[in-house]
């Protein structure tokens, strides 16, 4: 079985929350089977999920009656992306925007990994642009780097305004 997120699942703080929605769903589920098994009639209310959790759980229940054994396997899936999924960090001079977050997160996904895992941080001093962090590698392209790279000319270029 393979999950692909839901762009709206983007950092690993998004993955945690739906892993225990999910661990909660897998409880109420386990409940009401065996409330099933001894032939007790009340059905209690499920718990409410989220739009991303009741995404995965209708795409496992579409080909096979959802069981505890395939949440279990959904569970295991999803710890197991959040233990291995490689980590990219955008840092924005302002803080991002709904549909900047999801753009970004789609073209992450796209090309380099389906699982990808991007958080999001703001830094007022960037001025502009971004600071991209991936494992080791940080990758610059802030106004402020550039700035200060051709800080021997800013002067002249003060004088000239």
């Amino acid at each position: 079985m393979k999950i692909n997120l839901p762009n709206n699942v983007a950092s690993s703080q998004d993955l945690t929350d739906l892993i225990l929605e999910i661990q909660d769903y897998a409880r109420w589920f386990e409940h009401e089977s065996i409330k099933v098994k001894v032939s007790i009639k009340h059905v209690s209310k499920s718990p409410i999920l989220s739009p991303s959790a009741t995404q995965l759980i209708h795409e496992s229940e579409s080909k096979q009656p959802l069981t505890m054994q395939k949440l279990d396997e959904i569970l295991s899936l999803l710890k197991n992306y959040s233990n291995n999924s490689p980590t990219i960090t955008f840092t924005l001079a302002a803080p991002a925007t709904n549909d900047i977050k999801l753009s970004l997160v789609d073209w992450c996904r796209k090309n380099i990994l389906p699982n990808t895992l991007v958080n999001f941080k703001f830094n007022s001093s960037l001025l502009g642009g971004m600071v991209v962090h991936c494992g080791s590698h940080i990758f610059d392209w802030s106004f402020r780097r550039q700035i200060l790279e051709s800080r021997d000319r800013f002067p002249e270029v003060l004088r000239n305004v």
